[in-house]
């Protein structure tokens, strides 16, 4: 019995893992979304894309905790112009999966998360 037990917990381990990697790439989506929403509230008022956190965070457009993230995902921010914008969410402290995803300024969603042997990994919040 015990035997039966250990062998159905060492074959849930993986599943667990992915499931775990997959809600906190679903967070990531869900950021990545708030960044899009606070960078198209910048622009209505600036008519140009915001290329710092720190900035959207002072006027209160994205929560803190997102530009304070550094152990699961880093996020950033770049303004290609003032009328384009891409965010990035970088996959960091792990040494089993990696990757990045990201955002433009049209709410277009790219990137995956990958670990070896594992299938890949979207947000399912886009």
């Amino acid at each position: 019995m015990l035997t039966i037990m250990g062998v159905l917990i060492a074959m849930s381990v993986p599943r667990f893992q992915r499931a775990l990697e997959q809600s906190r790439a679903d967070l990531a989506g869900a950021n990545l979304r708030a960044i899009w929403s606070a960078e198209r509230f910048y622009w209505l008022d600036n008519h140009s894309y915001s290329s710092d956190l720190n900035e959207l965070k002072a006027l209160g457009l994205i929560d803190p905790s997102v530009v304070a993230a550094t152990t699961v995902y880093v996020y950033s921010v770049a303004a290609a112009d003032s009328n384009s914008f891409n965010a990035t969410a970088t996959r960091a402290g792990s040494s089993l999966w990696s990757g990045a995803l990201s955002v433009d300024q049209t709410g277009t969603f790219a990137g995956t998360i990958e670990a070896a042997g594992q299938a890949s990994i979207e947000p399912g919040y886009q």
